[in-house]
């Protein structure tokens, strides 16, 4: 069932009422977040329901009052799906994460053991080689701008943000 919406187009507003049993505070805050770039959402609350006021950023007739008050309806609704989605997924993502947390306490020694922990420091040959591609990129990047390949300044050494070392 659709609610009724009053609108107001002196005041660029359209009005409706929520039933609080179905629509939680955080769904209804949820729609009003999503709709923010063209509609300012103004609540207010009695015993059982939400009174929910859309005012229009700009201006705008009748019809498009409503589609608007239609589309917050419209993603009310899949506020309440994404959540409940959520909800549903949550002992897969907990089982993920424990997964992960399981793999990255092995032991770094077991090398055979998939996902096993590396140390932090690299290892005097894995240095060597990253210092050669290092040097070896450099060298590339030389030969280009002798070429005219390459810009000698960096984008902010010609734009005016010259570097600080």
């Amino acid at each position: 069932m659709s609610p009724r919406f009053s609108v107001s187009l002196k005041e660029r507003e359209v009005g409706f009422s929520l039933p609080k049993k179905l629509h939680p505070l955080e769904l209804v805050q949820g729609a009003a977040h999503v709709l923010c770039d063209r509609a300012t959402a103004f609540l207010d609350e009695s015993r059982s329901e939400w009174s929910v006021s859309l005012q229009a950023k700009a201006p705008c007739g009748k019809e498009d009052l409503e589609a608007l008050a239609r589309e917050f309806v419209d993603e009310l609704h899949n506020q309440a799906l994404r959540q409940k989605l959520v909800q549903n997924s949550r002992p897969v993502f907990e089982h993920i994460v424990a997964r992960a947390v399981v793999s990255a306490r092995r032991d770094p020694a077991d090398k055979d053991a998939p996902g096993a922990a590396r140390p932090d420091e690299l290892g005097a040959e894995e240095k060597a080689e990253l210092e050669r591609l290092i040097a070896e990129a450099e060298a590339e990047l030389d030969k280009k701008r002798a070429a005219g390949g390459v810009p000698s300044k960096t984008w902010e050494e010609r734009y005016g943000r010259p570097r600080t070392d």
